[in-house]
């Protein structure tokens, strides 16, 4: 860890267990509800089984699969959670941010989950190559439901790591702000290639986003962008 590193790591002091509690760590108790939420993305597929809405149109039929793009689609896992992980140990006003958007953006995917269950019927029956990457997608297939789909939480979450980069100190630069948004454009992308969402799910997914970022993190850039301005 470097110096700048431990000058701004959030659990200085941290010793027993129940320090978790004490105001300068317990944000750290905001991770649980990620884990929540996990759950009820879960039960809420379980419960759409067999009677969800199909979600589908003509845009699907267009777009051909591609077993390359699961490269994409699965590293929306580290991408989100390494995020969460680096905010809650050293920037922790961004940390908050970032759950505050967390948990209005996925609670109203899960709610929409929940009150109106959607589901697909995208994926090919047959792969045209078989390779790693097809490999990939049929362990995706097999460990998620095709269900619990609209809106995109794999959108709502990889422009959530884009939206807390440049909110932070250390990912705020223009190079590393283009390289993520390349990489949450391509995560966005990535869904409809492998056939593990409609093109409709990401258009239901954009004014979810929109909302996150104007509720959760626009106020403090605004507040940011005014200070800059009067030091000019």
């Amino acid at each position: 860890m470097t110096e700048e590193l431990k000058k701004d790591w959030a659990f200085s002091g941290f010793q027993r267990p129940r320090d978790i509690f004490k105001p300068q760590y317990r944000h750290a108790l905001l991770l649980l509800v990620m884990l929540a939420f996990i759950g009820l993305f879960f039960l809420s597929e379980k419960l759409a089984l067999g009677r969800y809405h199909i979600v589908h149109c003509d845009l699907d039929d267009i777009i051909p699969f591609n077993e390359y793009f699961i490269l994409f689609y699965v590293l929306w896992f580290p991408f989100w959670i390494v995020m969460l992980l680096y905010t809650v140990c050293f920037e922790v006003p961004t940390f908050k941010r970032l759950m505050n958007y967390f948990i209005l953006t996925y609670g109203i995917a899960v709610a929409i989950f929940f009150i109106w269950p959607s589901g697909h019927d995208l994926r090919p029956e047959t792969f045209p190559r078989d390779n790693f990457c097809t490999w990939l997608v049929k362990g995706i297939y097999a460990a998620d439901e095709p269900a619990s789909i609209f809106p995109s939480e794999h959108v709502i979450g990889a422009f959530a790591v884009l939206f807390a980069a440049a909110d932070s100190k250390r990912f705020s630069g223009k190079m590393m702000l283009t390289v993520i948004g390349f990489l949450a454009i391509m995560i966005t992308v990535s869904i409809v290639f492998v056939k593990q969402h409609s093109a409709l799910d990401i258009l239901g997914a954009a004014p979810v986003v929109a909302l996150g970022y104007f509720v959760c993190f626009y106020p403090e850039h605004r507040r940011r962008k005014q200070i800059k301005k009067h030091e000019q």
